[in-house]
């Protein structure tokens, strides 16, 4: 691990135990490949990845120094990297407590880009993105490294007892409600666990489905749970912009209904 990776073992090593230990936090999550069956197998193509977007980031600021500004494209071609990676995936399934840090992290550096913000800003943000990615590395070379991890029981990914993606939808909807009065009465613990059990157990189950119809739509999601509205939550925003984020998601969840639904029309359609 680079020296940027070595100087957050400590938290790393925290997090993930306690995840491991605790009830209730789930360790695998959809679909992602035959190799996160085998993860400890594929820990170097893992640290290629984080390399590679490493240079992706490297290209960013090299650019917004020489224009003296920049686009979001870099950091969209970004986003669209790291998720394609099979670290992504890695991060996402294994070391779970640390895959919301990375999407925060580029929220930070796209909203610098996108506002402006001076070059050493921006190159700040790249540098703490470059963080967590290592930091995401180390959590997998730690939980490799664990000699056993118990499975917690989670059923990841479930649809709701009815199995239909609109009771799944619905049921997002209400934890992200009840998120928002956790937050209200001062328990944001609860608040970021709601907002993670929403992703992780549900969104998950059916976000297959719907990259199929709007990849784009997805990618806002993801953002959103994984980044924007648990910065709200952890920067101790007003109450009024976190009820502002989730009725924008929940808008978007909508659009979700809509698009499974039509697809699934289509569909049964087709087979007859």
């Amino acid at each position: 691990m680079t020296e940027t990776g070595r100087g957050s073992t400590a938290l790393v090593t925290a997090v993930l135990l306690g995840a491991a230990l605790a009830p209730g936090v789930g360790l695998a999550h959809g679909e992602a490949g035959e190799h996160v069956e085998a993860f400890e197998e594929h820990l170097d193509d893992y640290e290629s990845d984080v390399q590679a977007l490493g240079e992706r980031l490297d290209a960013i600021v090299e650019r917004y120094h020489a224009d003296g500004g920049g686009t979001t494209e870099q950091v969209d071609e970004f986003m669209a990297a790291w998720k394609e990676v099979k670290y992504h995936n890695a991060v996402e399934e294994v070391a779970t407590p640390l895959y919301s840090p990375i999407w925060r992290a580029i929220t930070d550096l796209r909203q610098a880009v996108e506002s402006g913000e001076p070059a050493k800003v921006v190159e700040q943000r790249a540098s703490a993105l470059r963080a967590t990615l290592y930091e995401g590395l180390g959590g997998l070379r730690l939980r490799a490294s664990l000699d056993e991890v118990e499975p917690t029981g989670h059923d990841e990914g479930a649809a709701e007892a009815d199995g239909s993606a609109e009771a799944t939808l619905q049921r997002i909807r209400e934890q992200l409600d009840e998120a928002v009065a956790a937050y209200g009465s001062g328990d944001t613990e609860q608040a970021r666990s709601l907002i993670e059990a929403a992703y992780f157990e549900r969104f998950e189950g059916v976000e297959g489905g719907l990259i199929e119809e709007d990849p784009e739509l997805v990618t806002r999601l993801e953002e959103a749970f994984n980044a924007e509205l648990p910065g709200l939550i952890i920067e101790d925003a007003p109450r009024e912009e976190v009820e502002a984020k989730v009725a924008s998601m929940k808008e978007a969840l909508e659009r979700s209904e809509a698009l499974l639904d039509d697809a699934g029309e289509a569909s049964s359609e087709a087979v007859f």
